[in-house]
This record gives C-alpha cells, structure tokens and sequence, in this order.
C-alpha cells in the first residue's frame, strides 16, 4: 500500500481518506489504549503494524494508539475485514498480558492492561469529512471504554518552560579537523513531558522565532514539537477539542534525531539527511551527558558542512585529496581534548624512493595514490565513521581510529598492499631492491610499515608528544624487513 502516514485530523489525513473512498475503498479506525505500567504492549504492536497490510494512517499519543484501517467496501466485508484486524491484535496482545501477568510482582490484571475499538467511516454527502472521521474516532473510543476497566490516565499539570544554555559562539576551524557539533549548539525551549498542548502553544504564539521546542524528563530529551507540524495538528476542524488538553508527550515526535556534544558535524549532517520527508528539517537535538545541552537547525549544519568542504579542498594535498599537515594537527588535537582512546597509525612504504628511480614519478604517484585509497577504504570498513585519514606528504600518511580495531585493520591493509603492488612492477619479478645508500637488499619490491601508537584518553598529551614517539617507532618498524606493523602505547 507504501508508506503510512502519520498524525491526526489533519489535512493530509483527510485527503488520504478520500482518496480512500473515491478509489472503492472504505475506512475503519481502530483505537487502542493501553495501561502505563503495559510496557510490554509496544513492541507487540509494532509487530502487529508490520503484518497489517490495511494500515493507511496512524497516530499514537502516548499510551494512546489511532489506526485508519483501508477495508473492502461491500456488505459482507466492510464492517468484518476492520474487525478481524482488530481481532488479530487483540489475540497478540492477549498472549503478551498473559505472561505479564504471570510475573511475580507485576501489577497487571488479565484483561485489563488494554482495551480496543473500531468504527467505519462512511462516507456522507451531506456532512463533512473532518466530521465523519472524528465521530468515527469518537466511537472506536467509546466502544472501547465498554469493553473493560477504565484503565488509569496520566494527570497532566501546567508547568514551566525553560530554555536549554545559552547560544555558543560558532567557530570554524581553518583545517580539516573534525568540527564538533556541540560548536554548533544554540539555545532552544524546553517543555517538561506533562506539560498540556497549550502550553507549547503559548510559546511558539509569543515568540515567531521559536522553530521547535524539545520534550524533556528530568533533562533528558524525549521528544520534539516543531512550530508547523504543532499548528497543523491544531487547525483541523476537531484539533483543538482533541489536543488542547492533552499532555504534550501524546502527540509529540517520540523519535527525534538526539546526538551528543562530542559528534562530528560530518556525521551529523549524515544522519540529518537520512531522515525521512516527514522529519527532515526538524531540528537537531543536542544533549552532554544525556542532558539537554540545546540544537543545531538543518541550515546552521549545512553551512557548517559547506565551510569545512572549502577548506578541506583548500589545504588538501593535491595528489590524494587528503587532508595535509593542518588538517591532521587540527584532528589530532580534537581527539586529544575528548580524552577518548584511540590509535594513531603512521603510514610508510620502504623502498619508495628505489621504486621511483626504476618506474618513474609518474607510477610513484600512482602507487600514493593506491596507498591513499586503500587507508581509506580498508580502515573506514573496520572503523566504521570515527576515522581519519590525512597525508603528510610523499609516501607518508596518519591515520586515526578506535584502538580496537587498529590491529585488524593493519593486518589487512598490509595483505591488501603487498597483493596489490604487485601490479606496479609491469609483470617483471622484483627479487630485490636498493636501498638509500646504494646497498642491494633482498627484498621482493616496495614494503609497508605502519607504526601504531595507541593512547589511553588520561595520560597527559599535546600533538608534538604524539610526533616524536611516532617517529621514533618508524625508525624501529622501518628497521623490519618486509611489510609489518609495530603497536606501542602512548608513553610519558
């Protein structure tokens, strides 16, 4: 049927539901309220909404749950069809109270953790749409109270709205260090998750410059009401009856886009843009420690991104695209001042300089190249996104990642590197090279040396304490013959 559409008696809802009726269809509404301490409802649900081909529209509100259902409209079929897909739910659910239930301690009684209820919505010429549909969700309800125990309600009290930090100032780094998305942090309104509607209603009437305002509990975010998603939800002809009173947790997005301070802009921006329609330019919540710390909009994050690409292009080394000197400075001191583990690997082939004496610069660069593809490709597979890669220059490359997953990475980029230089030599056998001094050394061509520092995140440390025990491992390494890595940790 494609995508379900969410929200309540709003316009797009009603245009689905005619749409619904003119193609031959008819429509239920299926309503479901669950006791708060039924956690175990949820997942079953979910479950439940993925075999349930009929659904076209929902909405949960909390503990509260609306399902527009597509049905066969004929006599036998339209009121049986919307039946039979609540029955299926209930059986579900029924399965799931029963082992609750059974739980010592649990506080649940069998056949009163949730009720169901459903209703057609017939189409009438002589009545609108919006009116059809909100008698029809009227009834499902009020079929449901009858089924059994009223089941408690959560008391919903006026309560203040605060404001989450101060903006801080945006600052761009002049390399290609990771930006933080904690920089792009601004100061947004915060709501605590009992709040009524109204409230959050007052706030984006008194101030045209509020986008959004996040839901929190105890200062933790737990959910998003944006400004125009909120009035479409009002502006039906039912919005307010049905919302105004209502804590905002019922109707607010319950699945926001929440990352922390530490998070790179880039990847950010990442996730942001994988979002669906519905969500895309909501802003982005930004927590420290699990915290409401404040939020970046769409347009701050895309400036940003746009920023950080020209000068990556700006001072990139030419050959590979990487980031040079600045950038890889820039990085390392931003892992440094997280004081989160992590290994810096120090890239160098042996041997390099014989090879551009019997193939040429122009192949030379070509094997930087290869090189340079290979870093990326192989320790982005093991480490996922929190890797860096940057070129110092000539056949000389850092790179950072989890300490993890620094060992498994070398060991197959040196399989892939000594396979693949192969296809450098122009198909003749390479059984020895000459080193730096003229010397004959035994050797099947180019080799890898990769010297690993490893640190733990608490001992003291600055960029130039990094350089100098890195280049005194490459002295060692390089000393190996044939392609390895060395692993040493950070030392005082």
């Amino acid at each position: 049927m494609g995508e379900i559409g969410l929200g309540l008696l709003h316009q797009g809802l009603i245009q689905s539901i005619r749409n619904q009726w003119t193609t031959g269809f008819g429509v239920a509404v299926l309503y479901m309220e669950v006791r708060p301490d039924f956690e175990a409802a949820h997942p079953t649900v979910e479950i439940w909404e993925k075999e349930e081909k009929a659904i076209f529209w929902k909405q949960r509100l909390d503990h509260e749950y609306y399902f527009m259902l597509q049905i066969r409209n004929d006599k036998e079929g339209y009121r049986e069809s919307a039946e039979q897909s609540m029955a299926r739910l209930r059986e579900q659910l029924i399965v799931v109270e029963t082992a609750a239930t059974e739980e010592a301690g649990s506080g649940l009684q069998r056949g009163c953790s949730f009720r169901l209820g459903v209703s057609l919505a017939r189409p009438d010429s002589n009545t609108s749409t919006e009116t059809v549909v909100y008698r029809a969700i009227q009834t499902a309800i009020e079929r449901s109270a009858s089924a059994v125990s009223p089941i408690e309600r959560i008391p919903v009290a006026t309560a203040e709205i605060s404001y989450a930090r101060e903006p801080i100032d945006k600052v761009y780094p002049s390399t290609n260090g990771a930006q933080l998305i904690g920089s792009l942090a601004s100061s947004i309104a915060a709501i605590p998750s009992y709040a009524p509607v109204s409230d959050a209603s007052y706030v984006f009437d008194t101030d045209a410059h509020v986008p959004g305002i996040v839901v929190v509990r105890e200062g933790e975010p737990v959910g998003l009401l944006m400004r125009e998603k909120l009035h479409q939800m009002l502006a039906g002809q039912y919005g307010l009856p049905l919302y105004w009173n209502r804590s905002v947790e019922r109707i607010m997005d319950n699945k926001p886009l929440i990352v922390d301070e530490s998070m790179p802009v880039e990847r950010v921006s990442q996730l942001a843009m994988e979002r669906s329609d519905f969500r895309l330019y909501d802003v982005v919540i930004i927590t420290k420690e699990g915290q409401l710390s404040g939020a970046a909009s769409v347009r701050a994050i895309l400036e940003c991104m746009t920023m950080l690409r020209t000068e990556e292009a700006r001072s990139a080394n030419p050959l590979t695209g990487l980031p040079g000197n600045s950038g890889i400075q820039t990085e390392l001191g931003n892992r440094i001042k997280l004081e989160k583990p992590f290994a810096m690997v120090y890239a160098d082939m042996d041997f390099f300089k014989w090879f551009n004496d019997c193939f040429g610069f122009g192949l030379g660069d070509e094997l930087i190249r290869y090189l340079a593809h290979l870093l990326r490709v192989v320790f982005r597979k093991n480490g996922e996104s929190d890797v860096f890669v940057g070129h110092i220059g000539g056949d000389d490359f850092i790179a950072m990642m989890d300490p993890e997953d620094v060992e498994e990475a070398c060991r197959e980029l040196i399989h892939q590197f000594d396979v693949g230089v192969r296809d450098f030599y122009g198909g003749e056998e390479v059984t020895s090279v000459v080193d730096r001094s003229g010397n004959t050394i035994q050797q099947e061509g180019v080799s890898l040396s990769l010297s690993v520092l490893v640190w733990d995140g608490r001992l003291s440390a600055n960029p130039g304490h990094f350089s100098r025990q890195a280049a005194k491992l490459k002295k060692r390494a390089k000393a190996v013959k044939g392609s390895m890595y060395m692993v040493e940790r950070l030392m005082e």
